[in-house]
């Protein structure tokens, strides 16, 4: 079993307040406070990359609405798509 897993399992032990402080003390960790800053510093990279190409698109306010609406239906999509593969 790997630590990974023993870690999992033993999480699985703790009650919902302890696995919360878990999570907690996690979240606030240095490891991963970095994983999370390169993961953002990728993703504007990406971003400003795109933008450089020319990649992007306006909107004014007659189109906010409709772009969040867009959004919106995107994620709940994708959010259905996963737990249909996850088998949740």
């Amino acid at each position: 079993m790997s630590a990974v897993e023993k870690i999992k399992a033993a999480a699985a032990e703790l009650s919902p307040d302890e696995q919360v402080e878990l999570f907690r003390w996690w979240v606030q960790s240095g490891a991963f406070k970095r994983r999370q800053l390169a993961a953002l510093k990728r993703d504007l990279a990406v971003g400003i990359e795109q933008l450089d190409k020319g990649r992007y698109r306006t909107y004014d306010d007659s189109h906010v609405i409709q772009l969040a609406e867009d959004v919106g239906r995107s994620g709940r999509e994708r959010l259905k798509n996963s737990r249909k593969k996850s088998g949740a």
